[in-house]
């Protein structure tokens, strides 16, 4: 197994859970320091979280906190309209929610692109390792982007 191969092999064990940095680096035959290395380089942090807190629940979590300003300011004493500060927070906020539902999300993508290399697999090995490459490095982008975006 060359050293991409193992690295691919070792994000997906890292992605799936239940198994240490120790246990990963002894199955794909690496140190631990490599997998501690790989995971840094590669984000593999972020992307778990991303799997594991899903789109549905981030916009559920920014329509609840637009709901709650919007109560909010219902609430204040004097209440007409929003203040100019006011309305340009839920204006953001807004966009947040807009953003949000039009972009896909790592945990998606990530989840598709497993299933179809788990499918391509016994068809064609040699192309299922291609698409991991490509996807790995797709959602590294990804991840990129993102962060820049937070």
């Amino acid at each position: 197994m060359d050293k991409t191969n193992k690295r691919e092999i070792a994000q997906i064990l890292f992605l799936q859970g239940g198994l240490q940095k120790k246990d990963i680096a002894q199955k794909v035959g690496v140190s631990v320091q490599t997998i501690t290395n790989w995971a840094r380089e590669d984000h593999w942090d972020s992307l778990k979280k991303n799997l594991l807190t899903g789109k549905k629940q981030r916009l559920s979590e920014l329509y609840d906190e637009l709901e709650e300003f919007n109560r909010m300011i219902r609430e204040k004493e004097g209440y007409k309209i929003a203040t100019s500060r006011e309305a340009d927070a839920r204006r953001k906020l807004i966009h947040d929610i807009q953003d949000l539902e039009s972009r896909y999300n790592i945990a998606q993508i990530t989840q598709v692109a497993m299933d179809f290399c788990d499918f391509l697999k016994p068809l064609d090995p040699t192309l299922a390792q291609t698409v991991v490459e490509y996807f790995s490095a797709f959602v590294n982008e990804q991840i990129e982007k993102q962060k820049w975006q937070e």
